[in-house]
Parts: structure tokens; sequence; C-alpha cells
């Protein structure tokens, strides 16, 4: 079975649990197929409406607790993990949760696989309603899951969070690998030892140099 992914940058409106999206739209994506959101089988998601962390099966983060279709898109509820009680360090829904409460990430993403008789070449009618740059409809398919996808948010404005203690850098190292990228060096000019030296020109560039290969672990002192 060959699983696809289309990801949107939804307009997320969160609650005080968690946030309602538009899950999927009919509309060209980057690749340049097109998923029909009235061609959605979602009986096997519902038995378990799972919510990812970017389409990463080892990180639930929460539940899809409502799906509605719209006349042009599919839209979703979704309820956070709560963190269980006695739990101490990190908890990563919390996480997410507020980088998503705040709307530094803003995307979601489906995760679906195309059902038998449900997948057509783009005909002219095709191009016609959905542009000419479409060669693949997806008029059938089967949602498997659905993820809070990162892909589309402004990794400054994370870092950014991070600043302003919205989020714990710590975490966001460990589990995004995002990281403030300003980094303060003291540098010191050691005085010269004689006159000769005195006399040869002081290269700035190779003391900073040096110093972040030795901030960065590269070089012993």
């Amino acid at each position: 079975m060959t699983i696809k992914r289309k990801a949107l940058q939804a307009q997320v409106a969160p609650t005080p649990s968690g946030f309602t999206a538009t899950i999927t739209t009919e509309s060209l994506d980057r690749d340049g197929e097109v998923v029909v959101p009235q061609g959605m089988n979602s009986q096997e998601f519902e038995r378990n409406p799972i919510l990812l962390y970017n389409h990463d099966a080892t990180l639930p983060i929460g539940k899809c607790v409502g799906l509605r279709r719209r006349d042009t898109g599919i839209e979703g509820d979704f309820v956070f993990a709560q963190r269980p009680d006695g739990y101490a360090g990190d908890y990563f829904p919390e996480f997410v949760a507020s980088l998503v409460g705040q709307g530094i990430v803003k995307g979601v993403s489906i995760g679906y696989a195309p059902l038998q008789g449900g997948i057509r070449r783009a005909s002219l009618d095709d191009r016609k309603r959905y542009g000419d740059a479409v060669h693949t409809v997806f008029s059938r398919w089967k949602l498997l899951e659905i993820s809070v996808a990162p892909l589309q948010s402004n990794p400054d404005a994370l870092i950014s969070a991070i600043r302003k203690g919205a989020v714990d850098g710590r975490a966001a190292k460990r589990w995004l690998g995002v990281v403030d990228r300003r980094v303060s060096i003291r540098v010191e000019i050691p005085a010269p030892a004689s006159s000769r030296e005195a006399r040869r020109p002081i290269s700035i560039d190779d003391i900073v140099a040096r110093e972040v290969a030795r901030a960065r672990g590269r070089i012993q002192a």
C-alpha cells in the first residue's frame, strides 16, 4: 500500500483544550495532485483517530474528536493529550500545544492511501478546474492519520518564542533540533611579546574563527 501525504497551511483556531483546522481542501498541491475531499473514507481512521506530530507514529500528541465534510474541504476538531497525574519533566504534547496556541506552527497534514479505482490522470476538465499543473486526481482515498506539521512554520518565529520563554529551549533542541543561532564569544587579543611581533598585523578573523571552533568543541584549548 502506497501512503501519500498532503500538507496544508491551515487556519488553525485554538480552543481551550486543542484546536480546529481544515485538514484538506480540493486544491492543487505542490506535487501537481488533487485530493477530492468528498472521496474520503475515514471509517478505519475513526476507530483510532490519533493525532501525530509530523507523521511520526512514535509521537502521538492527541486525537481527533470530530470530522466535518464541507463543499470544498474537511474540517476537524482536535484535543491534545493531557499530562498524566504524577508525570514529571517535559511533556511533548504540551510543547506542541504551546506552538499551535501561539500561531507558531500553523500546518496540518494528512496521511492517506488511494482506494481501488480512485486514481485518474488529469483530464481536460480537471485542468480547467484545477489548473494546467495538475496531473493526478485522487477521487477515492482512505484517511490513515492526521498530523500537526511544522513544515510551514517560520523557524525564526520559533526561535523568537524560545527567547520569550513561550517554549523551553532545551526541549526545542531535543525535539525539533532548533536552537538560538546567536552566540556570544569573548575574544582576548594577547599583547605582543616583542617589538617584532608588534609590527606583525593581527588577524581578527583568524582569532574569531579559532574561538568559534573552540566553542563548538572542534579544537582543544
